[in-house]
C-alpha cells in the first residue's frame, strides 16, 4: 500500500537497491562428546548438555582435569616392551582395567593447534571413581525429551564437526558409534565427523591390520561425511602428572624403593607431607624410573582433537575450501608408527574397499604433518576430498539460513529474482576469495530459480520454492548440483 501524503512538502524515502546479504556460516566449531572429571555450568549439572567454551581454561573450570589412572605391579613377560628391575626382579607396571579417557587431552590438543570455540557434551563423570566405564549407549544417547550424548547435538545449529575420542576404548564396539556419527551428519547436511582408528597406535602386520579392521567395521554408508587419520601420536611424558598416588594401594613404597636414603625418608615422613612426591623424585632413581615406565603406557593418543584444531586454523586463515593438509601438528613427539610413501599409497587409495585413511607423518627438519585430505569415500570422485564436502556443507547451510527470511514472501518472480541476486552475490564473493574454480564467475557457478527452470506450477501451488546451484569446486573442478527447497508460508 502506497504511503499517504497529507500536506505539501518534500518527502524522503530510503529505498534499498541492494539484495539481502548471505552470511557464511561457521565451519569449524566442533562438538566433543565423552567423559569428564565433572560437568558444572552456571552452578548446575551439565551432563548431556551442549556447553560452548572458548578456551581450555574454560574447559578445566567447567569440566575438570584429566583422569588419573591406577597401575598395578606384575611380573614382566619376555615380550614386555617396558620392564623395570625392582629389587633384582623384572617387573612391569600395567594399567588396571577401564583406566583411560581421552576427551581432556583431545580438547587441549584442539586449542593447542589453533582451535577456537567448541561444544562439550559430557556423558559421564569420573571424579572420585577408580575406573572410567565408557559405554556405547551413553556416547550415542537417546532421542527422548531430554536427548543425551550424540542425540543432544540435534538442536545445536553451530556445531559443524563432531568428535568422540573416547570411542576408541570400545575397540570393536566403536564402529556402531562411528556409523551413527556418519548417519547423523547428512540428516541435516551441516556436520562432518573426524574419526580415530581403534588401536591406531599399532603398526599394520599380517597377524593384525587395524586399518582393515576399521574399513570393515565402518560400514558403507555416508562415507563422504567423515575422515579418519592414522596413526596415533606420542605426546610428551611431562603431560601426565603421575606420582605414587597412581600406584595401586596394595603396592607398598618401602617394598619397591630399596635405596637406603629412601627407606629412611619413608620411615620418618608421612604421605600427607606436601613435599612427599618431590622428595621421592630427588632421592630415588627407581621412583623416577617407575614414573617414566607408567607414562610410557599412556603417551599414545588419538589425533582427532589436534586435527580439528587444524581444521579451525585453516578455515580461519585460508577458508574452508583449503585442504587441511601439509600442516604441522603441535604438542606431540612423533607418530606411533612411521609411514613411508609406499605404505601411504594403500591408505590413500583405500585398497579394495576404497575407504581412504589420511596419513600423519614425521618429516625430519619439518615436523609432524597431516599428509592427506580425503574423506572415507575414496572411490567417490565428487566427494573424495575433505574441503569439497565441507565447502558444499558451508554453501548449502549459508543459503538455507538466508532463505528463512524469504519464507513469508510471495512465491513470485519478484522474490525469485531477489533470491537469485543474493545467491549470486554470495557465490561471487566466494569466487573472489578463491573458494571456487573458474576464470570468471560464470565458469565458477550458476544459480537457477523460477517457473520452468526449477519449479513447476504444482510446486507453486504447494508453496514450494526450489533453488538450484551449480558449483565448480577447487578440487576437483567440476560442477556439483545442490538442490534446496524452501517451504513458503
Amino acid at each position: 500500500m502506497s504511503k499517504k501524503y497529507r500536506r505539501p512538502g518534500i518527502y524522503i524515502e530510503q529505498v534499498s537497491t541492494l539484495p539481502r546479504t548471505i552470511i557464511q556460516v561457521p565451519t569449524a566449531i566442533p562438538s566433543f562428546i565423552g567423559y569428564t572429571e565433572k560437568a558444572i555450568h552456571k552452578g548446575q549439572s551439565a551432563l548431556n548438555t551442549p556447553v560452548k567454551i572458548n578456551s581450555f581454561a574454560e574447559y578445566t573450570a567447567k569440566f575438570g582435569e584429566n583422569y588419573q589412572p591406577i597401575f598395578e605391579l606384575i611380573p614382566a613377560t619376555p615380550d614386555d616392551p617396558h620392564p623395570i628391575t625392582i629389587n633384582g626382579e623384572s617387573k612391569s607396571f600395567t594399567l588396571k582395567t577401564n583406566q583411560k579417557a581421552y576427551l581432556y587431552f583431545s580438547v587441549r590438543d584442539f586449542f593447542y593447534n589453533g582451535g577456537g570455540s567448541c561444544y562439550i557434551i559430557s556423558v559421564g563423570t569420573y571424579s572420585d571413581q577408580n575406573e572410567v566405564l565408557i559405554k556405547r549407549e551413553e556416547l550415542l544417547g537417546t532421542a527422548s525429551s531430554t536427548p543425551a550424548g550424540l542425540k543432544a547435538l540435534e538442536n545445536v545449529q553451530e556445531a559443524s564437526l563432531v568428535l568422540i575420542p573416547d570411542a576408541v576404548e570400545l575397540r570393536n564396539e566403536a564402529f556402531p558409534v562411528y556409523q551413527d556419527m556418519l548417519r547423523t551428519c547428512p540428516q541435516d547436511q551441516k556436520r562432518f565427523a573426524i574419526l580415530d582408528i581403534p588401536d591406531g597406535f599399532l603398526d599394520r602386520t599380517v597377524d593384525r591390520d587395524v586399518i582393515e579392521e576399521f574399513r570393515t567395521g565402518i560400514g558403507n554408508q555416508h562415507l563422504s561425511f567423515g575422515a579418519a587419520y592414522y596413526p596415533w601420536l606420542n605426546r610428551p611424558m611431562s603431560d601426565f602428572k603421575l606420582s605414587y598416588k597412581n600406584l595401586d594401594p596394595s603396592i607398598a613404597l618401602d617394598e619397591i624403593l630399596a635405596e637406603p636414603a629412601v627407606q629412611q625418608f619413608l620411615a620418618s615422613t608421612d604421605e600427607t607431607d606436601p613435599d612427599f612426591h618431590r622428595s621421592l623424585e630427588i632421592l630415588s632413581p627407581t621412583y623416577n624410573s617407575i614414573l617414566q615406565e607408567m607414562a610410557k603406557k599412556l603417551i599414545a593418543f588419538p589425533s582427532s582433537g589436534a586435527v580439528a584444531g587444524v581444521y579451525c586454523m585453516t578455515d580461519t586463515s585460508r577458508g574452508v575450501w583449503k585442504a587441511p593438509a601439509n600442516v604441522s601438528l603441535s604438542g606431540f613427539i612423533e607418530p606411533t608408527v612411521s609411514i613411508n610413501s609406499s605404505q601411504q599409497e594403500d591408505l590413500n587409495t583405500g585398497g579394495f574397499s576404497g575407504k581412504s585413511i589420511n596419513a600423519i607423518r614425521l618429516f625430519p627438519g619439518i615436523g609432524i604433518l597431516i599428509w592427506g585430505a580425503r574423506t572415507l569415500a575414496g572411490n567417490d570422485y565428487e566427494w573424495r576430498y575433505v574441503p569439497v564436502r565441507r565447502t558444499a556443507i558451508m554453501i548449502e547451510q549459508s543459503i538455507k539460513t538466508a532463505l528463512i527470511s524469504w519464507s513469508s514472501e510471495p512465491n513470485n518472480p519478484s522474490t525469485w529474482n531477489a533470491i537469485k541476486m543474493s545467491c549470486e552475490n554470495f557465490m561471487v564473493s566466494l569466487w573472489r576469495e578463491g573458494g571456487l574454480a573458474g576464470a570468471k564467475p560464470e565458469d565458477a557457478f550458476f544459480v537457477r530459480v523460477g517457473l520452468g527452470q526449477t519449479m513447476t506450477q504444482q510446486d507453486i501451488l504447494d508453496n514450494l520454492l526450489k533453488l538450484e546451484i551449480g558449483v565448480a569446486m577447487i578440487r576437483p573442478a567440476e560442477f556439483i548440483i545442490l538442490r534446496i527447497s524452501q517451504k513458503m508460508e
